[in-house]
């Protein structure tokens, strides 16, 4: 009988260390994986942190090549400056741009690019306006008078009235377009209107923007990529005062006080603004929009411009790329060079993550460039493209086996 005890609390012994080192092992994993977390978290901060310097260091570069451009307001060549893949440290970066746009591109198109090259949204007449791709007559009206300071409402536009009425209420601006993406605010503006299916605003049609109303964005799941109105305009247009006729300046009469002047540093002509466009480095989408263009005709030039090298500010090519057309009345719109400049820079850290994206525009009109607007795009998602993506990780696999 002693011996049965005996046996029984021995065995409750054993089960009861049995459940005090099973209990310890739980602890021990809990820890270990808690800890093996808060390294990866710190990891991914850490090349989180080499990516934002990675785009400081970028911009940096950006605003030195602009500085000392072989030609005043004129963009480098694309092959004579580092723009994919570069280094800073440890840290990759690219310069994400835009070329022709290309509904079927998959991978970036990786330069700066030019904010001359877009339409003005303060300075577009509302014609120019509706002849952009899919821009209703309504939606033009109402942007004219979302920047207007007067109250009369343009034909199919909206007033203070109509936007007191909107659930959320608020108050029409009566002002210059201070962002592009002030356009969500106008009235009749939509996602798909502003933005298209270009949801991270990289000029590529990334999977979730081909997987129908899987993934937003909303999307026709096509094959193409349908770009919004934020692909062809701007508020930053500003040129020199060279390719302004009859002593047009800029916004501050020609003076370096942009203190004392209206917003963007846009040009004018006595007290009137006018509208310029870089016919060097505009989409045929938004040179159609000028007067006396045309679809046909925006295509002739982007064609015929393809085909010459180093145009420089020089705009003469035009009158050869049409022959016998008529361009006189979309001439007055003509300019050679910009002095601003997009730089988007995308970013990641040593083991191609920590990903950051920050687009910048620079003003080259001073003795210095400086930065006029920065806008943080990392939370749009990534932003290179899945072909890169696969590229990026055999490329750091061939870093580590070194």
């Amino acid at each position: 009988m002693t011996n049965r005890k005996q046996g029984r609390t021995e065995g409750s012994v054993l089960i009861i260390v049995m459940w005090v080192a099973l209990g310890l092992v739980s602890v021990t994993l809990y820890f270990s994986h808690s800890m093996y977390f808060e390294f990866r978290a710190a990891e991914n901060y850490y090349e989180g942190l080499q990516a934002e310097q990675a785009i400081d260091g970028a911009l940096r570069y950006a605003m030195h090549l602009l500085a000392n451009a072989d030609e005043e307001g004129v963009l480098p060549e694309s092959n004579t400056y580092s723009r994919e893949r570069s280094t800073v440290g440890e840290a990759l970066y690219w310069y994400i741009g835009r070329g022709a746009q290309n509904a079927y591109a998959t991978v970036p198109e990786f330069v700066l690019t030019d904010e001359g090259a877009k339409l003005d949204l303060n300075l577009a007449t509302q014609e120019m306006l509706e002849n952009l791709p899919n821009m209703t007559p309504e939606f033009a009206a109402a942007i004219i008078d979302w920047r207007d300071e007067d109250e009369e409402v343009s034909e199919g536009g909206a007033e203070g009235d109509v936007y007191v009425r909107m659930i959320p209420s608020r108050q029409i601006k009566n002002a210059p377009f201070d962002t592009v993406d002030e356009l969500m605010m106008v009235y009749g503006a939509s996602p798909v209107l502003v933005y298209g299916e270009d949801a991270n605003m990289n000029g590529i049609l990334d999977p979730n923007e081909n997987d129908g109303n899987a993934t937003p964005p909303m999307d026709n799941q096509n094959g193409t990529l349908d770009f919004g109105l934020a692909e062809y305009v701007t508020v930053f247009s500003k040129f020199p005062e060279e390719n302004n006729d009859q002593g047009q300046g800029n916004t501050n009469g020609g003076t370096n006080q942009p203190d004392q002047n209206p917003p963007n540093n846009i040009n004018i002509q006595g007290d009137e603004p006018t509208l310029k466009v870089n016919v060097n480095t505009a989409s045929a989408a938004v040179l159609a929009c000028l007067p006396g263009m045309d679809q046909a005709k925006a295509q002739q030039l982007v064609s015929y411009r393809s085909t010459q090298a180093g145009l420089g500010s020089d705009t003469g090519w035009v009158s050869d790329a049409v022959g016998d057309g008529d361009l006189t009345e979309a001439q007055e719109y003509f300019a050679g060079s910009s002095q601003r400049f997009m730089v988007d820079v995308a970013a990641v850290g040593k083991n191609g993550r920590g990903f950051r994206r920050t687009q910048f525009v620079v003003d080259t009109s001073g003795e210095e460039p400086v930065v006029i607007f920065r806008k943080d795009l990392a939370r749009q998602g990534w932003a290179l493209g899945t072909n890169l993506r696969e590229e990026l990780k055999q490329y750091v696999q061939q870093q580590r086996q070194r």
